[in-house]
């Protein structure tokens, strides 16, 4: 009795509360992956054009719930069936109906069509998911026998299963196809002329044609009459048609495979011969990140194929007979004996129901993809493109191709400590006071149209320059300049020391340099406002004022690279560098000024630093290299002075600096940002491929090729 008496004390919770658990244990669990479901086909594709870190929170935690949770629903299913099977007593109507939610977890797990991949790596999880398909066969198999009746319900059970599994299958087949070896492995490799030849002779002569041979001189030319024209009504149909006839090109560039000078030339003739404009080129290169980013998140290796459709179609009909026969049998079964449980029944229902629901969603969202689009455009269907882009895409979400916009993060602004951290002492005890203070100073902001036509044309003039100084065929000194261009156009050579530094180094010395004369040359938001107002794109011409501000936004976005993207830079430990460095300038100006950095402006810094004595300054503080960026940082700036020329070499630097780090960034990398809303620097990249300014192209064009001649 005493032992009975401090067991109910040593008792946590009631067992009215334990009741309750075990009864809506399972619901919950249901509740719950349906609802990761709905985010994951509602989110899932808006994380490729929306660049927030609580869309990339908010995936990245309904994809880790989602497979978990279903697994869980199933193993608890599996053991209430257990614990009733032991009891020696008969399923009854009760365990049928939950029993029939097994099939249902299963369909879960084959995951949205939006989302089969949160980052790179998942797709070389593949094995892990497959042993997934065979364990959760199992045990929703094994389920089903232990709550076998021969019902309608048990018949339709079956029926669940087969979508699930098929479903989870095709998810399985997608993640392998995305893997790295596979996604490589699936890019055909570069034909050769010479091997179709060879067959053409012997055919010949196996028909008894007696063959010689002359060396002709092979020239390639480019047919842009062979895609047909596009109505005018439908948005941007060209531009598909050119994205998608290089698509093996831009796959080969992300799988970091070498080209041929034949794929060099026949984008070069599409982009630069044909006088492409800029924006019609940057949504060329956005439709082509789209597909890639569809190729290695989603399921659209699996969609766009007449199987995919089929399997679309035919699920979408099974899970509505499923729906209705399950309400009828409801209604028929309430003057039999025993009754399902109306809250088990309701759910039932919702899942069936958003099933169905997410499985439509997931056919509208192929009907309003790019790829159902150019399948139209190609076989001159453009009417039925135009019904429903007016049908169904004024009630869908927006459809982009990626943020369309830039990260900026300042040096100044962080050493300031212009946005104190809350909780700073909690978040220091969690070890991740760093990683949110440097979120907080992440200012996005929309890429100007005026700093496209900048990059644009930097771009298209950096060819002819590079075969006029021989650097064609020596594209890596090219890049390796870094600035160096631009500073022997402007004969400041003085200015050299400045971009042969360490590459980390040199973005550092040009950032706090660009920000110490941009704050001293400040133009209030107005005057810039005006200068965009009166900026034409057909002229492509700046002021001094819109320099001022590309080369700030620039030399920011670069930074926010090194701090939160090092990876994508060719640098060292450059993440460790900065967290010195922001820490010195920090104290740096609070010596200087005398005053807590908390409480001094930008403008205020800006000055002081301009007017530092830097011949004197490693005398008096010493310790050259926790100086080192601010030394020469302040001399960069003062060397610079206050030329009228001053902008538009900073601007070109930053132009050079953009470019280098774009060509040496690897294909992977770039793929594992069309994630997190894109990059400016993957669309220089692939814009610098199409001009055949990046080191992929390899594969020299024969010069020559054999003609057989029939006697």
């Amino acid at each position: 009795m005493m032992f009975i008496k401090k067991r109910q004390m040593m008792e946590l919770f009631p067992q009215s509360w334990k009741s309750l658990w075990k009864e809506w244990e399972l619901r919950g669990m249901i509740l719950l992956s349906l609802t990761a479901q709905i985010v994951l086909i509602s989110l899932g594709k808006r994380r490729k054009y929306i660049a927030r870190i609580w869309i990339r929170v908010t995936v990245w935690s309904a994809y880790l719930l989602a497979d978990s949770i279903a697994t869980m629903a199933a193993g608890i299913l599996s053991n209430d069936l257990g614990e009733v099977k032991k009891d020696g007593t008969h399923v009854d109507a009760k365990h049928e109906f939950t029993a029939f939610w097994a099939p249902l977890m299963l369909l879960h797990l084959g995951g949205a069509d939006t989302i089969t991949a949160f980052s790179l790596e998942d797709n070389e999880l593949w094995k892990r998911h497959l042993f997934g398909v065979v364990t959760q066969s199992m045990a929703t198999f094994y389920i089903l026998f232990m709550a076998w009746t021969g019902s309608s319900l048990s018949l339709l059970f079956i029926v669940m299963f087969c979508v699930g599994l098929v479903k989870y299958s095709e998810r399985v087949w997608v993640l392998y196809s995305a893997s790295d070896n596979q996604f490589r492995n699936s890019i055909p490799d570069i034909p050769s002329n010479d091997s179709k030849i060879m067959e053409e002779c012997k055919r010949k002569q196996m028909e008894g044609f007696y063959l010689t041979t002359h060396q002709l001189l092979e020239i390639e030319v480019t047919d842009h009459s062979a895609n047909p024209s596009t109505d005018q009504s439908v948005s941007h149909g060209n531009e598909l048609l050119t994205a998608y006839s290089l698509l093996e090109m831009v796959k080969r560039l992300f799988a970091n495979l070498i080209l041929g000078f034949q794929d060099r030339d026949a984008s070069r003739a599409i982009f630069e011969r044909t006088n492409m404009s800029y924006d019609k080129a940057f949504k060329v290169i956005e439709i082509e990140l789209s597909f890639i980013y569809d190729l290695l998140y989603t399921k659209a290796k699996a969609v766009y194929t007449y199987w995919g459709i089929a399997r679309r179609i035919i699920g979408i009909f099974l899970i509505l007979i499923v729906l209705v026969v399950v309400s009828l049998d409801e209604i028929l079964f309430v003057k039999k004996k025993y009754h399902h449980s109306k809250i088990d029944f309701t759910l039932t229902l919702v899942l069936l129901a958003f099933a169905l629901l997410l499985e439509l969603c997931s056919f509208v969202e192929l009907l309003l993809s790019d790829q159902t689009a150019h399948w139209l455009i190609k076989h001159k269907k453009t009417t039925i493109l135009q019904t429903i882009n007016r049908t169904l895409r004024t009630c869908w979400f927006p459809q982009h191709n990626w943020s369309n916009s830039i990260i900026q993060f300042s040096l100044l602004s962080f050493s300031l400590r212009e946005k104190p951290l809350h909780y700073n002492h909690t978040l220091k005890m969690l070890g991740i006071n760093e990683m949110i203070e440097i979120y907080q100073y992440d200012t996005p902001v929309e890429l100007s149209e005026d700093l496209k036509i900048t990059i644009f044309n930097e771009i298209k003039r950096i060819r002819p320059w590079a075969e006029m100084h021989s650097y064609d065929t020596d594209l890596k000194s090219l890049y390796g300049r870094r600035g160096g261009r631009t500073l022997q156009k402007h004969n400041r050579v003085d200015l050299d020391w400045s971009v042969k530094l360490e590459f980390d180094q040199s973005i550092l010395i040009w950032h706090l340099a660009t920000e110490i004369l941009y704050f001293h040359d400040y133009i209030p938001p107005e005057e810039i406002k005006r200068f965009a107002s009166s900026f034409d794109p057909a002229d492509g011409r700046s002021t001094e004022g819109m320099k001022h501000e590309r080369s700030n936004c620039l030399s920011q976005y670069m930074l926010y690279l090194l701090v939160k993207h090092p990876y994508m830079l060719p640098i060292g430990m450059a993440h460790i560098k900065f967290q010195e460095i922001y820490a010195e300038v920090g104290h740096f100006i609070e010596e200087q000024l005398s005053k807590p950095v908390k409480e001094v402006k930008k403008k205020e810094a800006s000055e002081m630093l301009k007017k530092v004595n830097t011949e004197n300054m490693l005398s008096t503080r010493g310790d050259y290299r926790s100086n080192f960026v601010i030394f020469h940082a302040c001399k960069l700036a003062k060397e610079l002075g206050d030329g009228e020329e001053k902008w538009e070499i900073i601007m070109n630097v930053w132009l050079e600096i953009l470019g280098h780090a774009a060509s040496q960034c690897r294909g992977s990398h770039h793929a594992q940002q069309l994630r997190r809303g894109g990059e400016l620097l993957t669309h220089v990249w692939l814009l610098m491929a199409h001009f055949g300014l990046t080191d992929h192209f390899q594969i020299p064009r024969s010069r020559a090729i054999a003609e057989a001649i029939l006697r």
